[in-house]
């Protein structure tokens, strides 16, 4: 991507300061920062920056890393052998560590509070790296012990967070450097939902949900590099910058360490680059749970994002399994907040929403957009505020249930009858038509395979399901004047 700033008074090329968007209504775009800086300082018990090594020549074994946040959690790498390489002339021409992907890694001695922050499971950790070529799950930082104990990984194909036995993955590293990382919460978050949540984050968005916190590290040794004793999930690519901070970032928190870390890196956003921005919101279905055992390029938000043309890092998904319509509403804030400060960096992006949630919300009436309590009246609430707190010119695609396997019938007709009759009243500018798809209709294919059952539900799709399910969705957007 071209080194340039955004473009409204940092003193970088680029392009000019654009007048905000305020076609179809919304809040007016704030006035950007005029100096980028990472948020929340006092909050950091790690910071590991290559630009804070004193400098040694280009090429050379690297004996130790600092963390410059106080907290003395100091890595370090006795073994000359297995020392990573110092390097200069990096990203915004500054300087990397880069580790060789067979045995290079650092320790963590005394990781203090830094390991008091994780074992909270409350925090959050930023990465910034570039050029991940080595195989899947290659540790970047943790305890990267291949199961339970958290470790941030990135490979060639896949970048990502493990804990739990949990995966958040991103297919592929995109262009230039990367930011990536985990916002974990152990406490209530949503009310009446699930206390703990995890949300794995992509250049300083959300990119995928999760209801479980990350897991604790167990007294596990903390590396740089690599994770079990060093001799397993190497990592071969170049490392930046690694943060924690001791609680959880907000979404406008991320997208300001973001914009920092593009002015002080010298590379714009990708949403800035392409000027668009897309936001998938609802419940598991929308996050492509269902086919979690294929590639991350299986999930439905990647086939939808790449049908749609929306490269890594244009796109976040904030949908949240188990999640009802009425805790969409409680946390919907968090799109917009992220939305304004993406509007920070470029106040011409366009923002798109490709909203569903039904599935969770289903024992609701479908009432009407008058009667408070019904699954109509909540859905227009919700993209009612949703369109007053993201940024103008704001379009929103709605989609259609699935058959649902007879479940609640015949609520999935009722709503689906309603969607496609009242689709503007909704508050929707589209609606992709799930419910007149093969995966669609009554004791339509998610009842039996190729489509489900996943878990025997006849609600979560196989990669199959989804493939039909993006069909439709591109296909409706595509058709949307203005998307």
């Amino acid at each position: 991507m071209p080194g340039h700033g955004f473009g409204y008074g940092y003193g970088a090329v680029g392009h000019a300061r654009r007048a905000p968007l305020m076609a179809g209504g919304g809040t007016p775009t704030p006035t950007p920062a005029p100096d980028p800086t990472l948020p929340a300082l006092d909050a950091i018990v790690a910071h590991y920056d290559s630009a804070a090594i004193v400098p040694q020549a280009d090429n050379t074994a690297l004996a130790a890393w600092d963390d410059i946040s106080g907290s003395g959690a100091h890595a370090a790498q006795a073994d000359g052998a297995k020392q990573p390489r110092y390097r200069t002339g990096g990203a915004g021409g500054r300087p990397y560590v880069a580790f060789d992907g067979t045995d290079d890694h650092l320790l963590i001695a005394a990781p203090g509070a830094l390991r008091t922050a994780m074992d909270s499971q409350s925090y959050t950790v930023l990465a910034v790296i570039e050029g991940a070529a080595g195989g899947d799950h290659s540790c970047i930082f943790g305890v990267g012990d291949g199961g339970s104990n958290p470790w941030l990984w990135a490979g060639a194909t896949n970048i990502g967070w493990s804990a739990v036995n949990t995966n958040a993955r991103v297919a592929g590293a995109g262009a230039g450097f990367q930011t990536l990382g985990l916002v974990s919460e152990k406490g209530e978050l949503l009310p009446g939902f699930n206390p703990d949540f995890k949300r794995h984050v992509y250049r300083g968005t959300l990119y995928a949900c999760s209801t479980l916190a990350a897991g604790a590290t167990g007294g596990g040794t903390l590396r740089i590099g690599a994770g079990l004793n060093g001799t397993a999930f190497p990592f071969k690519g170049r490392i930046y910058r690694i943060l924690v901070w001791n609680r959880r970032l907000s979404p406008a928190e991320l997208m300001a360490a973001e914009a920092y870390f593009c002015q002080f890196y010298s590379q714009s956003h990708p949403a800035v680059e392409h000027g668009r921005f897309l936001h998938l919101d609802g419940d598991s279905r929308t996050a492509g749970i269902g086919a979690s055992g294929d590639a991350a390029a299986g999930y439905l938000p990647y086939k939808i994002a790449s049908g749609l043309d929306f490269p890594l890092g244009t796109y976040s998904v904030h949908a949240i399994g188990g999640i009802r319509i009425d805790q969409l509403i409680a946390k919907g804030g968090e799109i917009d907040a992220a939305a304004q400060a993406l509007a920070g960096m470029d106040p011409a992006i366009a923002h798109r929403l490709i909203y569903e949630e039904y599935f969770n919300s289903r024992a609701l009436a479908v009432g009407d957009t008058a009667t408070a309590g019904t699954l109509a009246y909540q859905t227009a609430e919700y993209l009612a505020a949703r369109r007053a707190g993201m940024p103008g010119g704001l379009r929103i695609m709605g989609q259609s249930p699935c058959d649902h396997a007879g479940t609640s019938l015949p609520q999935p007709t009722a709503w689906a009858a309603y969607m496609q009759a009242n689709r503007a009243a909704l508050g929707l500018d589209g609606l992709a038509d799930v419910w007149a798809s093969a995966i669609g209709g009554e004791a339509a294919c998610p009842d039996s395979p190729p489509y489900a059952p996943y878990w025997a539900d006849g609600i979560h799709l196989t990669a199959a399901g989804q493939d039909v399910q993006a069909g439709v969705v591109i296909s409706a957007c595509n058709a949307l004047a203005g998307w």
